[in-house]
């Protein structure tokens, strides 16, 4: 039986508007219709699947996740991930706030899972990961990272 260091947990909520669904729409929509004109019509059912299968992983999922550190490892919701699975951590800020910590994993698929913190939360971990795990390079967003967040993707 493992014991809790510590834990918190935050909302992944995109918090999008009317606006962002009418141009997203409108883009699909323009895709599609490009593609049958042009008699590519697998790229349509495919736009048109991405978009759906999108649209159902987001409606269908939680809007806040719970993260958990205990003496073995780290959990995040039901997925338990050991200290000796994860190669290192950071803290990626913008400007002077801390906005993530990217835990780097050694095993194949997922190599990275960020999650989201504050400058309270990244005091408090870091008189407690450094412990555990290796603290890894200075990381900042990239400017895909940004984008995204730009576009509340």
């Amino acid at each position: 039986m493992s014991n809790t260091i510590y834990k918190w947990n935050f909302s992944d909520t995109k918090n999008r508007g009317k606006l962002w669904y009418i141009i997203a729409i409108s883009v699909i929509l323009w895709l599609a219709i490009w593609w049958i004109f042009t008699k590519q019509y697998w790229l349509s059912f495919i736009v048109f699947l991405i978009a759906w299968v999108s649209f159902f992983i987001e409606n269908n999922s939680s809007d806040t996740i719970y993260v958990e550190i205990t003496d073995l490892g780290v959990k995040i919701w039901d997925y338990f991930y050991e200290f000796s699975s994860i190669n290192e951590f950071s803290y990626i800020y913008y400007w002077d706030t801390a906005i993530l910590l990217r835990l780097n994993l050694n095993k194949k698929g997922i190599k990275q899972i960020d999650l989201k913190i504050d400058n309270n939360i990244c005091l408090d971990l870091k008189n407690i990961l450094p412990q555990y795990l290796n603290e890894g390079k200075w990381w900042k967003l990239t400017n895909s990272e940004k984008l995204i967040n730009l576009l509340k993707l």
